[in-house]
């Protein structure tokens, strides 16, 4: 059997909180650089007006939000990418390790999927029947990783532990 290679770039849908936080973050950015030109001298202002607009950028860049799954045989990394620029690691998980793999919303698996001690969202934000939990023993406690596979991940999914993947068929 050869190895088995795919890769899944899901961006995550902005939430209500999120687009409040954005919100925040350009208010309060707007209100201290008019604050600073009339507090400050003429030639200091402009200096720390571009560097709180900076500031600005940068967190409201960090609420833009992709996540990736590579599956290579039985192991899957899941990385955020934030702001299509920096990646960093959430976690790399061997599936066939996994207690259950099945979607949130499969009422058969639901007391399962509940028993999740820390739950890692990677999913695609809008948690409908496609967003998938993995039940992961980890470090002493059960991690609940929600993810929104597309039906070819599921799929090699399914056949690196056919009896932990469980599709949604409600």
């Amino acid at each position: 059997m050869g190895d088995s290679f795919k890769e899944q770039l899901v961006p995550m849908t902005m939430s209500q909180k999120d687009k409040l936080q954005r919100t925040m973050i350009w208010t309060v950015a707007i209100l201290v650089s008019v604050i600073l030109f009339f507090v400050l001298p003429i030639f200091a202002a402009p200096i720390l007006v571009l560097a709180v607009m900076w500031g600005a950028m940068f967190f409201a860049s960090k609420l833009k939000k992709e996540h990736e799954y590579a599956l290579t045989n039985n192991i899957m990394d899941i990385d955020v990418i934030y702001n299509k620029e920096k990646r960093k690691r959430i976690m790399e998980i061997d599936i066939k390790e996994a207690n259950v793999i099945a979607s949130i919303k499969d009422e058969r698996r639901q007391e399962e999927i509940s028993r999740g001690q820390k739950v890692i969202d990677a999913s695609d934000g809008n948690h409908t029947k496609a967003t998938y939990a993995i039940m992961y023993p980890h470090e002493g406690q059960l991690l609940k990783i929600l993810i929104t596979p597309n039906e070819e991940m599921l799929q090699l999914m399914y056949k690196q532990a056919p009896n932990k993947v469980f599709k949604y068929r409600g």
